[in-house]
Protein backbone atom coordinates (compact mmCIF):
# COMPACT_ATOMS: atom_id res chain seq x y z
CA UNK A 1 0.00 0.00 0.00
CA UNK A 2 2.81 1.87 0.82
CA UNK A 3 4.45 1.93 -2.58
CA UNK A 4 1.52 2.09 -4.52
CA UNK A 5 0.47 5.41 -2.59
CA UNK A 6 3.89 6.80 -3.27
CA UNK A 7 3.29 5.53 -7.16
CA UNK A 8 0.05 7.90 -7.33
CA UNK A 9 1.36 10.61 -5.25
CA UNK A 10 4.40 10.47 -7.62
CA UNK A 11 2.19 10.64 -11.08
CA UNK A 12 0.02 13.30 -9.59
CA UNK A 13 2.99 15.34 -8.92
CA UNK A 14 4.73 14.45 -12.52
CA UNK A 15 1.10 15.68 -13.82
CA UNK A 16 1.04 19.12 -11.81
CA UNK A 17 4.46 19.67 -13.26
CA UNK A 18 3.37 19.29 -16.79
CA UNK A 19 0.14 21.23 -16.39
CA UNK A 20 2.29 24.37 -14.69
CA UNK A 21 2.54 27.36 -16.78
CA UNK A 22 5.67 28.05 -18.46
CA UNK A 23 6.84 31.20 -19.87
CA UNK A 24 8.22 31.38 -22.91
CA UNK A 25 10.67 33.93 -24.58
CA UNK A 26 10.60 34.21 -27.83
CA UNK A 27 12.92 36.28 -29.77
CA UNK A 28 12.68 37.93 -32.73
CA UNK A 29 15.40 36.73 -35.40
CA UNK A 30 15.21 39.77 -37.88
CA UNK A 31 17.65 42.17 -36.81
CA UNK A 32 16.73 46.23 -37.41
CA UNK A 33 18.05 46.06 -40.89
CA UNK A 34 16.18 42.53 -42.56
CA UNK A 35 13.35 44.13 -40.65
CA UNK A 36 13.43 46.96 -42.71
CA UNK A 37 13.56 44.89 -45.79
CA UNK A 38 10.40 43.11 -44.61
CA UNK A 39 8.87 46.55 -44.34
CA UNK A 40 10.34 47.16 -48.62
CA UNK A 41 9.02 43.66 -49.38
CA UNK A 42 5.79 44.82 -47.79
CA UNK A 43 5.42 47.97 -49.34
CA UNK A 44 6.68 47.01 -53.22
CA UNK A 45 3.58 43.97 -52.70
CA UNK A 46 1.06 46.55 -51.51
CA UNK A 47 0.97 45.56 -48.11
CA UNK A 48 1.17 49.11 -46.10
CA UNK A 49 -0.43 48.19 -42.76
CA UNK A 50 2.17 45.42 -42.77
CA UNK A 51 4.69 47.57 -44.08
CA UNK A 52 4.11 50.31 -41.39
CA UNK A 53 4.92 47.31 -38.54
CA UNK A 54 7.38 46.04 -39.98
CA UNK A 55 9.11 49.78 -40.45
CA UNK A 56 8.16 50.33 -36.97
CA UNK A 57 9.52 47.43 -35.45
CA UNK A 58 13.07 48.35 -37.28
CA UNK A 59 12.97 51.44 -36.16
CA UNK A 60 12.44 49.89 -32.47
CA UNK A 61 15.33 47.72 -33.34
CA UNK A 62 17.62 50.25 -34.03
CA UNK A 63 17.31 53.74 -31.86
CA UNK A 64 19.72 55.38 -33.85
CA UNK A 65 18.73 54.03 -37.35
CA UNK A 66 16.85 56.84 -38.94
CA UNK A 67 15.62 55.27 -42.45
CA UNK A 68 12.92 53.24 -41.20
CA UNK A 69 11.30 56.36 -39.72
CA UNK A 70 12.00 57.64 -43.09
CA UNK A 71 10.58 54.83 -44.66
CA UNK A 72 7.40 54.87 -42.14
CA UNK A 73 6.64 58.62 -43.40
CA UNK A 74 7.01 57.65 -46.76
CA UNK A 75 4.09 54.64 -46.20
CA UNK A 76 1.75 57.56 -44.85
CA UNK A 77 2.27 59.64 -47.03
CA UNK A 78 1.31 57.44 -50.13
CA UNK A 79 -2.04 56.98 -48.16
CA UNK A 80 -2.59 60.64 -47.89
CA UNK A 81 -1.76 60.77 -43.75
CA UNK A 82 0.37 64.20 -44.38
CA UNK A 83 0.52 64.84 -40.42
CA UNK A 84 1.63 60.82 -39.95
CA UNK A 85 4.34 61.16 -42.66
CA UNK A 86 5.47 64.40 -41.32
CA UNK A 87 5.96 62.46 -37.53
CA UNK A 88 8.05 59.69 -39.19
CA UNK A 89 10.26 62.55 -40.64
CA UNK A 90 10.35 64.57 -37.75
CA UNK A 91 11.40 61.75 -35.44
CA UNK A 92 13.97 60.05 -38.14
CA UNK A 93 15.65 63.94 -38.41
CA UNK A 94 15.67 63.86 -34.12
CA UNK A 95 17.82 60.49 -34.67
CA UNK A 96 19.86 62.17 -37.82
CA UNK A 97 19.77 65.81 -38.13
CA UNK A 98 21.65 65.84 -40.94
CA UNK A 99 19.69 63.64 -43.53
CA UNK A 100 18.58 65.51 -46.25
CA UNK A 101 16.40 63.02 -47.06
CA UNK A 102 14.35 63.31 -44.37
CA UNK A 103 14.31 66.88 -44.63
CA UNK A 104 12.97 66.66 -48.49
CA UNK A 105 10.28 64.31 -47.66
CA UNK A 106 9.10 66.50 -44.76
CA UNK A 107 9.50 69.75 -46.49
CA UNK A 108 6.65 67.95 -48.86
CA UNK A 109 4.67 66.60 -46.88
CA UNK A 110 4.48 70.08 -44.57
CA UNK A 111 3.43 71.43 -48.62
CA UNK A 112 0.58 69.29 -48.73
CA UNK A 113 0.05 70.32 -45.28
CA UNK A 114 -0.72 73.94 -46.50
CA UNK A 115 2.54 75.22 -44.35
CA UNK A 116 4.35 77.19 -46.62
CA UNK A 117 6.96 79.04 -44.37
CA UNK A 118 8.21 75.31 -43.25
CA UNK A 119 8.15 73.89 -46.16
CA UNK A 120 10.54 76.55 -47.91
CA UNK A 121 12.47 75.95 -45.13
CA UNK A 122 13.15 72.79 -44.82
CA UNK A 123 13.43 72.02 -48.98
CA UNK A 124 16.05 74.74 -48.35
CA UNK A 125 18.11 72.95 -46.22
CA UNK A 126 17.52 69.69 -48.02
CA UNK A 127 18.64 71.11 -51.68
CA UNK A 128 21.61 73.06 -49.68
CA UNK A 129 23.17 69.48 -48.63
CA UNK A 130 22.72 67.70 -51.63
CA UNK A 131 22.30 70.37 -54.81
CA UNK A 132 22.27 67.73 -57.79
CA UNK A 133 19.70 65.96 -56.55
CA UNK A 134 16.38 66.76 -58.66
CA UNK A 135 13.31 65.53 -56.47
CA UNK A 136 15.08 67.88 -54.13
CA UNK A 137 15.05 70.73 -56.44
CA UNK A 138 11.56 69.60 -57.64
CA UNK A 139 10.38 69.72 -53.62
CA UNK A 140 11.65 72.98 -53.38
CA UNK A 141 10.50 74.31 -56.27
CA UNK A 142 7.26 73.03 -55.56
CA UNK A 143 7.23 75.17 -52.41
CA UNK A 144 8.20 78.22 -54.20
CA UNK A 145 5.54 78.09 -56.17
CA UNK A 146 2.97 77.14 -53.48
CA UNK A 147 4.15 80.28 -51.63
CA UNK A 148 3.73 82.26 -54.51
CA UNK A 149 7.07 82.56 -56.02
CA UNK A 150 6.42 81.58 -59.57
CA UNK A 151 10.03 82.65 -61.49
CA UNK A 152 12.31 81.35 -58.62
CA UNK A 153 10.09 77.53 -59.06
CA UNK A 154 10.04 77.79 -63.35
CA UNK A 155 13.92 78.74 -62.91
CA UNK A 156 14.51 75.68 -60.67
CA UNK A 157 12.59 73.44 -62.52
CA UNK A 158 14.27 74.46 -65.96
CA UNK A 159 17.69 73.40 -64.75
CA UNK A 160 16.38 70.07 -63.61
CA UNK A 161 14.44 69.48 -67.12
CA UNK A 162 17.87 70.08 -68.42
CA UNK A 163 19.92 68.00 -66.15
CA UNK A 164 17.43 64.97 -66.12
CA UNK A 165 18.23 62.58 -68.89
CA UNK A 166 14.61 62.36 -71.13
CA UNK A 167 13.78 58.74 -70.28
CA UNK A 168 14.55 59.72 -66.35
CA UNK A 169 10.88 58.50 -64.42
CA UNK A 170 10.54 62.19 -63.17
CA UNK A 171 11.20 64.25 -65.94
CA UNK A 172 7.33 64.55 -66.99
CA UNK A 173 6.49 65.27 -63.17
CA UNK A 174 8.69 68.27 -63.39
CA UNK A 175 7.81 68.91 -66.59
CA UNK A 176 4.09 69.37 -65.72
CA UNK A 177 4.93 71.14 -62.75
CA UNK A 178 6.83 73.84 -65.11
CA UNK A 179 3.79 73.88 -67.33
CA UNK A 180 1.41 74.46 -64.05
CA UNK A 181 3.57 77.38 -62.77
CA UNK A 182 3.39 78.89 -66.21
CA UNK A 183 -0.17 79.78 -66.06
CA UNK A 184 0.23 81.38 -62.87
CA UNK A 185 0.29 84.80 -62.44
CA UNK A 186 3.52 86.07 -60.78
CA UNK A 187 2.96 86.16 -56.94
CA UNK A 188 -0.12 84.05 -57.04
CA UNK A 189 -0.26 81.17 -54.34
CA UNK A 190 -0.70 77.85 -56.14
CA UNK A 191 -2.09 75.45 -53.72
CA UNK A 192 -0.80 72.00 -54.34
CA UNK A 193 -3.25 70.47 -51.98
CA UNK A 194 -6.25 68.09 -53.56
Amino acid sequence: MNIALRAILFLTLLLAGCAAPRIVVLSDPLDARERNDLGVAHESAGEPDLALQAYTEAADKDPSWDQPLINLGNVHAALGRWAEAEDGYRRALRRNPGNPEAMNNLAYSLARQGRDSEALEWSAKALDLDPDNPLFACTRALALLQAGRRDEAVALLDGVLRALPGDDPLRPDAAALRERALRAAPGERVDIQP
